[in-house]
């Protein structure tokens, strides 16, 4: 068999934040997120969400700043998706490698994996670390490079058009959408498959059974 590489993305897949960044949101930009819902933002960098909501721009690196501390004090384990926590660990287990794309800023990001209590070593893109995040392909395209992967090897998990959108325009094809309690805006037209848990990627059957 072939190798077999996986590309996980966080917020939404590692953990169930998506409420929780639009919580915090809430709490400092009161009147910018009148009428706005967590929708319309999923998916979105911080950048391009203090764009949407109007924000101004002399304004972005403080507020961010803001975000960030906000977000890492209320961030908690139980945010973590169930099988998560127990997916990565075999994964590591069975020397599959893998790494992680997000459009959120690193610091969160590694707030996010912390959650997880795992000495992981793996490979990171954040939205930091390439000048165009989802849905253009770079995230996902700098992520094979890191991992020495082809797109042909590479399972994707997603969850979010944004994001399927990113990893498929990399030539990745089995690009799984795993949808949450705020994916009902989300159609995962251009996913390989649509999930309900974690057991329902038949990609690792080779692996673990």
């Amino acid at each position: 068999m072939s190798r077999l590489y996986v590309i996980f993305d966080i917020d939404g897949v590692v953990v169930d934040s998506e409420q929780l960044h639009f919580d915090v949101l809430k709490n400092l930009l009161p009147e910018h997120t009148k009428g706005v819902t967590p929708e319309d933002l999923i998916g979105l960098s911080v950048k391009e969400t203090l764009l949407n909501l109007s924000v101004d721009t002399q304004q972005h690196e403080q507020i961010t700043a803001r975000i960030v501390s906000t977000y890492k004090d209320q961030l908690k384990p139980r945010y973590l998706r169930p099988g998560i926590r127990s997916l990565i660990q075999s994964l590591i287990e069975h020397h599959v490698p893998f790494g992680f794309v997000s459009t959120a800023p690193r610091e969160i990001c590694l707030a996010n994996l912390a959650t997880l209590e795992l000495q992981l070593r793996q490979p990171l893109i954040s939205g930091d670390d390439t000048e165009r995040t989802k849905p253009h392909p770079d995230p996902y395209l700098a992520m094979l490079q890191s991992l020495g992967a082809h797109p042909d090897q590479t399972v994707v998990i997603e969850d979010t058009d944004l994001g399927i959108k990113a990893a498929t325009a990399a030539g990745i094809r089995r690009v799984y959408g795993w949808p949450h309690a705020l994916s009902n805006t989300e159609n995962y037209a251009d996913a390989h498959k649509v999930i309900g848990s974690l057991d329902e990627i038949d990609a690792f059957d080779a692996i673990f059974n």
